[in-house]
């Protein structure tokens, strides 16, 4: 399969069916449509993906394996986001009108992958990086993208936006610490958003239903050239395409109208569906913290190493293919939940939160456990 992807053809006829299918035909079918989206821009992001690759080596965008954080051991093209971006927003583009909630959506995203795309091939501080997408924020905010919560005064909507801020950056770093391994975050990004477009389904939402599936469109066309595990991965995401689609899925989230039945069950399936990104930059925050490693807010954001969810995974003896299933199937499990919450009585969103609560708290005691594992498979790579 590899070798047939390696051949101009194939990747000049993936551009060719991808843009066929995105086209916005007039098809019946809820499904059908979605599924000709999503068709379409993995299509599109499977075909852009050479000149991407072509440009990393050009400007340098390269990511140089070392032994602290980097689980590859040759020098890799680490802006292959760029093809998930441009896939994506020419779906978006050709089949969406562009309400001013998606417009922020989309150029406050396309703000976050600018920056780090300079920061992929020039490297800026952490401080920049917050400062930009505390930037790309507000650009979300003023478009009408934000949670509704709090009473309808100065104060409330000042609250909701500082909670909007704080969601949509903490997820888009969240999910970009996860994106260690082959296959992580493109895989959890194509779950996330068909959870996402299922649950869009359920409430009767076809707008957003199409837009999830899209964007899990342009993950799925990334996969077949870093998703490699016998062989080198052609391209990494790189900070451009990891915090793209944290904020992207982060503001669909925030978007949607998940329930009218109150604020617990408003959010409470989006946080399901989010819940190991959650989790995963909760237990590293407070173990970091715990071992004396980080001791101040700049150490959090400059510290880098191998203790998250899928090393641990690795450190009990996964391999990178069996650690990326088992948070995939994690992030279902909690998914699948989420949709059994939309038209349930508040006593079962308490009992399914419940659940999620007691299966976290036993993840992080596994994970606890792995410290020693841990330590011998560093000592070992």
């Amino acid at each position: 399969m590899f070798e047939l992807i390696d051949k101009s053809w194939v990747r000049w006829l993936a551009l060719g069916l991808g843009l066929g299918l995105a086209f916005p035909w007039d098809v019946h079918g809820l499904m059908t449509h979605g599924a000709m989206l999503m068709s379409g821009a993995a299509l599109l992001a499977l075909g852009v993906m050479p000149y991407v690759i072509a440009l990393a080596h050009r400007i340098g965008a390269l990511d140089i394996p070392d032994q602290q954080r980097r689980m590859h051991r040759q020098i890799t093209p680490r802006i292959g986001g760029v093809a998930v971006i441009v896939a994506a927003n020419i779906t978006l583009f050709l089949n969406f009108n562009y309400s001013l909630e998606l417009k922020g959506v989309v150029l406050s995203g396309l703000l976050v992958a600018a920056l780090s795309f300079w920061d992929d091939v020039h490297e800026i501080s952490a401080a920049v990086k917050l400062l930009g997408q505390g930037i790309a924020a507000l650009v979300l905010m003023y478009c009408g993208v934000h949670v509704d919560f709090a009473p309808d005064v100065w104060w409330g909507l000042g609250l909701e936006y500082v909670v909007t801020a704080l969601w949509v950056i903490g997820i888009t770093n969240a999910f970009n610490f996860l994106d260690g391994i082959n296959g992580l975050a493109a895989g959890l990004a194509t779950a996330t958003c068909m959870l996402m477009g299922l649950l869009a389904w359920h409430t009767d939402q076809t707008y957003m239903f199409y837009l999830c599936f899209a964007i899990a469109g342009a993950a799925v066309g990334f996969l077949p050239d870093n998703a490699r595990y016998e062989k080198p991965a052609r391209t990494f995401l790189g900070d451009v395409g990891s915090t793209y689609l944290g904020w992207v899925m982060a503001s669909i989230a925030v978007l949607g109208d998940w329930s009218g039945e109150g604020v617990l069950k408003a959010y409470a399936a989006p946080l399901l569906i989010f819940s190991v990104m959650i989790f995963d930059i909760i237990h590293t925050t407070v173990a970091r913290i715990a071992r004396g490693d980080v001791h101040n807010f700049h150490e959090w954001i400059a510290y880098v190493g191998r203790d998250h969810l899928h090393h641990r995974l690795m450190a009990l003896g996964c391999s990178q293919k069996q650690a990326v299933g088992v948070v995939v199937v994690f992030s279902c499990l909690m998914g699948l939940s989420a949709l059994a919450l939309v038209n349930a009585p508040m006593i079962s969103v308490v009992l399914l939160l419940g659940q999620a609560f007691l299966f976290y708290a036993m993840l992080s005691f596994l994970m606890g456990r792995a410290q020693a594992h841990y330590e011998a498979y560093d000592e070992h790579d």
